[in-house]
């Protein structure tokens, strides 16, 4: 049986609904539920999780360690009802638990109980074989993306042969990094619980992500960082969740091309702990210009974008900077550059002399553009 079915026998055995959630309070599976309901299972269903104080507040009753079922009492300021709960377990590890409300306290005869114990072994080895799976995609994925051809090339095969993601689907990576400032740390989430048709590994500060697209990309993508982000929040609360940085590669044909994304992906998280107004998710094909920044060494960059020309104008400041920013920005157009700076025509001409004369540029030459525009875009990220 599968954990839907499983489900449904532990109701059939109390006669009443029952709810599955794994360790980490992600719910699992429902059936229908009574009209009457508590908050916090109108919320694990609403939710798809239990918040970190519910969970905290059942822990608290040893449900993590018991070996056999465990009633908890009501709790009015979370808005709790009496509940029997029915560890789920497979070789002494707990994979998560089977909630029934139970007001009375009476729910549970010893052969209803001895006949749930059976279910709940049966859902602890379902649990257990998806965590192992999990933990065999994160070893194929980490290979995947490993710079050595060979290895990758072997998961390309197994992942194929396993019928996790097909060798010729379009596939995009998605990284995500702990902000800086935030102790790095390997943060123990539920990678199991994303969408099928996501792969995911994760690291010392970071976790990675490899979506197979099929005919929907925005949607998945979007789906698979909202879930990643509920994870981080269980694990670390919804501040730290929030400001975790992702970035998704370029969507490319074929796994053996997810290389390509992944790095994409990593450097953008780059450029978003150098340049914060960016915010905390991009992807790499809208960073523009400041895709730069995680292109090199900062010191090499700031040689090749900085032209002592254009450097000049800098140590010059003041309204020729923002003048000469502004004409570049709308790619020369001297009435567009009056009105948004609020000058007269006459005075936006007599600035631009002024600005060609410090330089050394011709306004009129494509190329010296390009070097003033590129230096005068780039120096607030890098210089020092």
């Amino acid at each position: 049986m599968d954990l839907d079915e499983l489900i449904g026998a532990v109701s059939d055995v109390f006669g009443t609904p029952a709810v599955l959630e794994d360790r980490d309070f992600n719910l699992v599976a429902f059936n229908t539920q009574p009209d009457e309901i508590d908050a916090v299972r109108a919320g694990s269903i609403l939710r798809r999780r239990s918040t970190a104080e519910v969970r905290s507040w059942f822990e608290q009753f040893g449900i993590v360690t018991a070996p056999g079922p465990v009633r908890t009492p009501a709790e009015v300021a979370l808005g709790i009802l009496p509940r029997l709960c029915l560890p789920v377990r497979w070789n002494g590890v707990t994979y998560g638990y089977f909630w029934l409300l139970d007001p009375d306290g009476l729910l549970g005869t010893p052969q209803q109980l001895d006949a749930a114990a059976v279910i709940a072994r049966d859902a602890g080895a379902l649990l257990a074989q998806r965590a192992r799976g999990s933990r065999d995609a994160a070893l194929l994925l980490t290979d995947l993306l490993a710079p050595d051809d060979a290895a990758s090339a072997r998961a390309v095969d197994e992942l194929d042969s396993r019928r996790l993601v097909q060798r010729t689907a379009y596939v995009v990576a998605v990284h995500a990094e702990q902000p800086p400032g935030h102790e790095r740390e390997i943060v123990p989430l539920s990678l199991w619980s994303l969408p099928r048709h996501v792969l995911a590994t994760s690291g010392e500060g970071f976790t990675t992500l490899l979506v197979d697209l099929a005919s929907s990309q925005a949607s998945r993508i979007a789906q698979a960082i909202e879930r990643l982000r509920q994870l981080y929040a269980q694990r670390l609360g919804d501040q730290a969740a929030a400001r975790l940085l992702i970035g998704v590669g370029d969507p490319q044909r074929g796994v053996a091309h997810a290389r390509t994304s992944h790095e994409q992906a990593r450097r953008t998280t780059q450029v978003l702990a150098a340049v914060p107004r960016l915010g905390v998710e991009a992807h790499w094909s809208e960073l523009g210009v400041h895709r730069l920044i995680a292109c090199g060494p900062r010191t090499a960059l700031t040689d090749a974008v900085l032209d002592p020309r254009a450097q000049r104008l800098l140590d010059e400041g003041g309204d020729l900077v923002r003048t000469a920013q502004v004409f570049l920005d709308r790619a020369g157009n001297v009435q567009e550059l009056s009105a948004e700076l609020a000058i007269h025509r006459q005075t936006a001409y007599y600035r631009l002399r002024r600005i060609e004369t410090i330089t050394g540029f011709d306004l009129h030459n494509g190329e010296h553009r390009l070097i003033l525009h590129l230096a005068l875009t780039m120096a607030p990220l890098v210089a020092p």
